[in-house]
C-alpha cells in the first residue's frame, strides 16, 4: 500500500475539546452573564437555551436582546467574551481529566489520529498533554461559528485540515447541536452531555458517556471497524 493510500485510510477522532473536555459551556455562560448584566440584559441557562441555542454567537445575542427589548454593541461584546473565554479555558488546562488522557493514549496505541479542536493555540494546550504526545496527536486551532457547538461545516473543515476523511472519523461532542453537525457530515459520534446541554436532542449518536475512560477506545474501534 502506498503512503497516499495509507493516508486515505487513516482513522481519526475529532474532539470538541473546549466543551467536551474543559467544561466550556458553564464557563461561557458565566462570562456572558457577567458581561451582559452590565448592559441590563439577563442571561441564565434557560435564556441561553431558548434564545441562543443552535445559533451563531451574533445571532444568539441579537435574539436575546430582541426578546428583552434591549440594544447591544454585539461585535464588541463578542470580542470581550471570547477573550475572557480563552483565558478561562487556559486556566482549566491543569484540570484535564485523567480519564481523557487515558482515552487519548488508548487511541494512539491503536494508530488512530486524535485531533483536539480548540480556540486555544497548540503551544498553550500541548504542555497539558505532555504524557500523551505523539505524531498522531494534533491540536487544531479553530473558533466555531456556533455558540457553544460545531456545525457540520466546522467538523468537515477540521477533518480536512487534519488530512482525514470525514467518514473515517468519530466526533466527540458535548451538545446535541454538535452531534447533529457531525452526523450530517457523515461521522460517527460519541456524545458527552453536560448539565447545560443534556436537554438537547442527542439521538443518532453511537455512544453517550458520562466520564472518559480508556475503554472508550474500544467503542471507537467498533464504530470505525478497526
Amino acid at each position: 500500500m502506498s503512503s497516499s493510500q495509507a493516508a486515505q485510510l487513516q482513522r481519526g477522532v475529532l474532539v470538541e475539546f473546549d466543551f467536551a473536555v474543559l467544561d466550556g459551556h458553564s464557563l461561557l455562560l458565566e462570562i456572558c452573564r457577567t458581561r451582559l448584566e452590565k448592559e441590563g440584559v439577563k442571561l441564565d441557562a434557560q435564556w441561553m437555551a431558548r434564545a441562543m441555542g443552535g445559533k451563531s454567537f451574533s445571532a444568539g445575542l441579537n435574539a436575546l436582546c430582541n426578546r428583552q427589548h434591549k440594544t447591544l454593541d454585539v461585535p464588541s461584546v463578542i470580542a470581550e467574551c471570547n477573550e475572557a473565554f480563552a483565558e478561562k479555558l487556559t486556566a482549566k488546562l491543569s484540570a484535564v481529566p485523567a480519564g481523557f488522557l487515558a482515552f487519548v493514549k488508548a487511541l494512539l496505541a491503536k494508530n488512530i489520529k486524535v485531533v483536539l479542536i480548540t480556540r486555544l493555540e497548540s503551544e498553550t494546550v500541548l504542555p497539558a498533554l505532555a504524557d500523551v504526545q505523539g505524531e498522531k496527536l494534533v491540536v487544531l486551532h479553530d473558533v466555531p461559528n456556533g455558540f457553544g457547538f460545531i456545525t457540520w461545516e466546522g467538523w468537515r473543515r477540521a477533518a480536512r485540515k487534519s488530512e482525514l476523511h470525514d467518514r473515517l472519523c468519530v466526533a466527540v461532542a458535548a451538545s446535541g447541536y454538535s452531534v447533529k453537525g457531525a452526523i450530517n457530515d457523515g461521522m460517527g459520534v460519541i456524545a458527552k452531555p453536560n448539565p447545560l446541554t443534556d436537554y438537547q436532542d442527542f439521538s443518532g449518536c453511537d455512544v453517550s458517556v458520562v466520564e472518559y475512560t480508556a475503554k472508550m477506545a474500544e467503542d471507537v474501534g467498533r464504530i470505525l471497524r478497526v
